[in-house]
């Protein structure tokens, strides 16, 4: 389960972000593609166990998951997708042009007093 790293070092960039602000941290906002290759419920447990007995024990994970996009190779269509791969619509051929979904990207920190 590599959602275990990839929350390692989600935290670890939250730490930088935050600086002194660290302990204050209320929530995290990230976006993860639904062809990333990360499971959004294991991410969220791999967070919470890791960040349970620190500084950020009372931090949220927000997760908006972003749904992939491709261009068909074959005639050119775009269509949306949830999972790793997927038939084009328009055709049926496999294979394309990712636009969209691949990413995971830390978009916010929310601070809060103390």
């Amino acid at each position: 389960m590599h959602e275990v790293s990839v929350a390692r070092e989600l935290l670890s960039a939250v730490e930088r972000h935050a600086g002194d602000a660290f302990a204050r941290v209320r929530s995290v906002r990230v976006s993860v593609g639904s062809a990333s290759g990360v499971a959004p419920r294991a991410l969220e447990h791999a967070f919470r166990a890791l960040s349970a007995d620190g500084a950020m024990s009372a931090a949220t994970l927000e997760i908006e998951l972003v749904r992939a996009r491709s261009r068909c190779f074959n005639c050119g269509a775009v269509f949306e997708f949830d999972g790793l791969i997927d038939a084009c619509p328009g055709c049926g051929a496999f294979g394309g042009e990712i636009l969209s979904g691949v990413e995971l990207r830390l978009e916010s920190i929310e601070v809060g007093d103390v």
